[in-house]
């Protein structure tokens, strides 16, 4: 009798979980050894006992497969890492801005394009690179500390912006005739100052 009961309340249950989970449902029906679907037996058969005596039951199965707690784990980690906000980078505090200058200083400053004939890294240094550049007609070396941002090959053939009328300096033995402009960048990075292509190295920049 207590089998009977609770074979009959699995064919209760079955219909009632079909709009929820109607794979189950059918896999339900089908271990029973019930003809047609659970939709013919109609809503209202779910307080019934329709398992007549002396029915064949089909061949019982696994439900449901076990989820082990690893898996469980495993899932809620992946769901953490997506559902984690994406972290803002830091703001640095911009640095103060130099006192004022007369605009009569800033006209002494000669800033033009030079393009970059060729690139290589200076000897016994890990942030110098000796440039080989074009300022119109006139063929310069500038040694810029850029050599941990950039590659050598990469910069030949681009348009840069230089200080033309910078005194020449000395650096780690190399003379530089000018100065490369680029803009600081987070965690020590920078952008290089550069213009398109189609302008004449020995531009002014206004």
């Amino acid at each position: 009798t207590t089998i009977n009961i609770c074979l009959q309340i699995v064919r209760s249950l079955g219909l009632l979980f079909m709009p929820v989970t109607p794979f189950a449902s059918a896999k339900i029906r089908s271990m029973l050894n019930l003809p047609g679907s659970f939709t013919d037996d109609g809503w209202s058969s779910a307080g019934q006992f329709l398992l007549t005596e002396g029915h064949v039951l089909g061949t019982p199965e696994i439900l449901f497969t076990k989820i082990e707690d690893s898996v469980i784990d495993a899932e809620l980690d992946k769901l953490a890492k997506e559902s984690a906000p994406t972290p803002v980078p830091e703001k640095k505090p911009m640095a103060p801005i130099k006192p004022q200058v007369q605009f009569e200083d800033f006209q002494k400053i000669d800033l033009r394009v030079a393009k970059v004939l060729a690139c290589e890294a200076v000897p016994k240094s890990k942030k110098l690179l000796r440039l080989k550049v074009l300022v119109g007609e006139e063929e310069r070396q500038i040694v810029a500390g850029i050599a941990a941002n950039r590659k050598p090959e990469d910069l030949v053939g681009t348009s840069i912006i230089v200080v033309a009328n910078l005194a020449p300096a000395s650096l780690m033995g190399v003379e530089s005739q000018g100065m490369l402009l680029a803009a600081n960048g987070v965690n020590g990075e920078f952008a290089l100052l550069t213009v398109t292509n189609d302008v004449p190295p020995g531009s002014g920049i206004k």
